[in-house]
């Protein structure tokens, strides 16, 4: 379940994601009322199996079986964040009635790895590659995504890689300095200067499967990098990451108080 909104004053409106038919969304009549026959199943992040009955303009859940819930996992304010933050890419980026396979098993195993610890700053960040390349949009990694120029094992200057979200990723010196200067024409270009470490790590993330991703600590790099491509697909900054980040500063701020 990526998303459920309140529809008049007892239904719900539930936005789904499937291997059948990718983004879908149905109502839950009733479901706000105190006594439903969908009791605590229609949780954020759960997956579910639901009976869809077709409708007009949107299709009735008749009913809804759990499948697997973090419910757990997501009482953790960065977690919640997380979770909250790949529905809203998934909501955004993808068209309903839709399937893509890949994506359905990539955000399964992404539930199974944030219930159990993964370092999030990994995870997200190899989240995000694995949801860019199932929608045929990943960041190039080998060559310059500007002129093409292959850079195989060498892409670094000065032991930092340079990438570009405006580019579509990797950028050689000639198209970065380019970018920088203007010469390129590139509306809010940006290039990110990015370590010889978190580079490779970027590109063993992406051939890793998520549930593989382990709970070694990151210090908040990999996924700010991975996130200004997600961005830039987006066209806007993520809204689910900034409630969640001022939420984690009102926790911090009230652990320093006690």
């Amino acid at each position: 379940m990526l998303r459920l909104r309140a529809l008049g004053e007892a239904d719900r409106i539930v936005t789904l994601f499937s291997r059948e038919r990718g983004k879908l969304s149905g109502v839950a009549r009733g479901a706000r009322k105190v006594a439903n026959k969908f009791g605590a199943r229609l949780d954020f992040f759960s997956r579910v199996a639901v009976m869809l009955h077709a409708g007009k303009s949107l299709d009735a859940i008749t009913s809804v079986q759990t499948v697997a819930s973090i419910w757990e996992a997501l009482v953790d304010p960065d977690a919640f964040a997380a979770a909250s933050y790949v529905a809203e890419v998934i909501d955004t980026l993808c068209e309903p009635d839709f399937a893509v396979e890949e994506l359905y098993d990539a955000l399964c195993a992404f539930q199974y790895a944030l219930a159990r610890g993964a370092d999030r700053d990994a995870l997200l960040a190899a989240m995000d590659l694995h949801l860019l390349d199932a929608l045929g949009v990943g960041p190039e990694l080998d060559a310059c995504a500007r002129c093409g120029a292959v850079l195989g094992r060498r892409p670094l200057k000065g032991g930092r890689a340079r990438l570009s979200p405006q580019a579509g990723g990797l950028v050689c010196d000639a198209c970065a300095a380019a970018l920088r200067s203007g010469g390129i024409t590139e509306e809010g270009a940006t290039v990110l200067h990015v370590s010889a470490p978190d580079f490779a790590r970027l590109r063993e993330l992406r051939r890793m499967p998520l549930d593989e991703v382990g709970k070694e600590s990151h210090p908040g790099r990999l996924h700010r990098i991975t996130q200004a491509f997600v961005e830039q697909q987006m066209g806007r900054r993520s809204r689910a990451l900034a409630v969640g980040a001022a939420g984690s500063r009102v926790k911090r701020a009230a652990g320093r108080r006690r």
